[in-house]
């Protein structure tokens, strides 16, 4: 995945946005951009700010469980000192601090209010760097990219979401750095019969966690964990990965309405768990340790393929074929039990595609449809041990569905979108629990779609009203716990000038209520975290 930011400019310009809404939801961005040196070297400098109020209230506590506040702050620097150079600077710094997860008891009269006796918090700061350097010349591109990330996040919540004494707190503290350096090498923009790209990627990661675990009050016996009040489940872990990757691919065009594409990449993967320590920590006694397991390692070597046919009827119709190899390396796992659950193995599958891409009535209306088909071996599933640790597990899955996608102008700034999928996601085998097998993949609705109409017309005027859907969607691989199909409806008022615009936004217009997350925690029940209530404000944008 590639985030493209804004590039600077060789003009000055300066933007700005600010919002407010309910819930003391404010937003606030800005960024300024210019010449340093006319045509030679630039600079962007942006950030933001936003804050707002919990959407849950801990009545117990009379506090707000969710509410949170942040800002980040980007600066780039662009010299182009030929017409051949291209290189850019780019550093970036986030701060957010918000409040406990806010899961509630799912079915309750109000999904909004909850009776916990620890609300906890959730922050996370960030800072990143990257250096890209493009050389073009006439018979081919070079395209260099250094990168460095590095991460902190602490969280603390309430484990049972409610007023006994069970899991009083969920801990963890973790540091995340993250270098990464890649090359490549392309044809010419213009080139067209024949297109190709090789390069090369090496990244290197670790992360640490600290103390990261359970505490248990007097009431933990009700849970049925076997562990005894007063105690602490934690674990110190450091993980360390390098993948390290080769890839080429090329385009040709035997006719003109043909073009074919072939590519391959070679991926390298070394993930090694240096140290785990999993310890019983009770108030007046030394730590007990429970696992301790060092230098396990996980290692992978993958050849993965990819073909694409491309057949151009006219300019304004395509069809597509696509084989594509999907992989995700294997790994350790962060906070195991045992070293038989310290790994888990590499995913696989096929990716079988083909559609169509179309535009008619002079690109009044544009046709999008896709099928595709993908089988699944050791998909990894992320769930919970005998003793709590969060663990990928591997089964088998297949995944089969359609997308189909519309847009249409049938007047002069009204623009009508609309999207529909269909997915059929589900185990075919599970090793670990034959029970599962037919079940629905968790997070994958079986449904979504999206209509919305928007007018902008020549005086200024903007509106939009938005609809978007979802079918049944389950949050546990047994699907005793899902989320019926829900529907919200947003919408956006306003009028834009040359250089600005004001709105009145309101999102979830209806207040539909839906879950975004949820589990099952015996003998608590069903705890989920919902989707934002209908929430209203006011925007101002403005470009100089």
């Amino acid at each position: 995945m590639n985030i493209i930011t804004q590039k600077p400019t060789n003009e000055f310009e300066v933007t700005g946005s600010a919002q407010y809404g309910n819930f003391d939801d404010l937003d606030l961005r800005a960024s300024i951009s210019g010449p340093i040196i006319d045509d030679e070297l630039f600079f962007r400098l942006s950030g933001s700010y936003g804050s707002r109020d919990g959407y849950v209230r801990n009545t117990l506590l009379d506090e707000d469980v969710d509410d949170q506040s942040g800002w980040t702050g980007r600066a780039q620097l662009r010299w182009v000192p030929s017409e051949e150079w291209d290189i850019l600077l780019n550093a970036s710094f986030e701060d957010y601090d918000e409040g406990g997860a806010p899961y509630v008891a799912l079915g309750e009269s109000d999904p909004f209010e909850s009776e916990q006796d620890f609300n906890g918090f959730n922050e996370l700061t960030s800072d990143s760097q990257s250096l890209r350097i493009a050389y073009t010349h006439p018979d081919f591109r070079v395209t260099s990219v250094t990168a460095r990330r590095f991460s902190r996040t602490a969280f603390e919540f309430d484990g049972d979401a409610s007023t006994i004494d069970g899991l009083l707190r969920t801990l963890n503290e973790a540091d995340n750095s993250i270098f990464s350096q890649e090359l490549l090498i392309q044809s010419p923009e213009d080139a067209e019969k024949f297109q190709w790209t090789a390069g090369a990627y090496f990244e290197s990661s670790q992360i640490t966690q600290s103390d990261n675990g359970l505490e248990f009050g007097a009431d933990v016996a009700l849970l049925g964990f076997p562990f005894p009040p007063g105690a602490s489940n934690l674990a110190d872990v450091e993980v360390d990965t390098t993948t390290f990757a080769l890839f080429g691919q090329v385009s040709y065009q035997p006719v003109e309405a043909l073009t074919l594409t072939a590519g391959l990449r070679y991926e390298s993967t070394r993930s090694t768990l240096e140290s785990f320590d999993r310890f019983l920590l009770m108030p007046g006694s030394p730590p007990s340790t429970l696992v301790s397991l060092e230098d396990i390692e996980q290692n992978n070597t993958e050849l993965l393929p990819s073909f694409i046919a491309q057949y151009r009827f006219n300019p304004n119709l395509m069809v597509y074929g696509s084989i594509i190899r999907g992989y995700r390396p294997p790994g350790v796992n962060l906070t195991p039990s045992t070293e038989e659950t310290a790994t888990f193995e590499a995913e696989r599958s096929w990716n079988y595609e083909i559609g169509l891409k179309s535009s008619w009535l002079d690109d009044r209306l544009g046709i999008n449809l896709a099928v595709f088909h993908n089988p699944v071996e050791n998909f990894q599933v992320l769930t919970f041990d005998d003793q709590l640790g969060s663990v990928i597990e591997n089964a088998d899955v297949s995944i089969t569905g359609a997308e189909l996608e519309l847009r249409a102008t049938p007047l002069d700034g009204l623009d009508i979108i609309a999207g529909l999928g269909y997915v059929n996601a589900e185990f075919t085998d599970y090793p670990n629990n034959d029970d599962f097998v037919g079940n629905k993949l968790t997070y994958a609705p079986d449904l979504t779609y999206n209509l919305a109409v928007q007018y902008r017309s020549p005086s200024g005027f903007f509106g939009r009203v938005e609809l978007q859907g979802a079918g049944i969607t389950y949050f546990e691989a047994d699907n005793s716990v899902k989320q019926d199909p829900y529907a919200i409806v947003n919408a956006r008022l306003g009028y834009e000038g040359d250089n600005y615009g004001v709105y009145l936004f309101a999102n979830n217009i209806f207040d539909t209520e839906y879950v975004n997350q949820a589990l099952a925690l015996p003998p608590i029940g069903n705890l989920g975290i919902y989707g934002a209530p209908g929430t209203y404000g006011i925007q101002f944008k403005a470009r100089f």
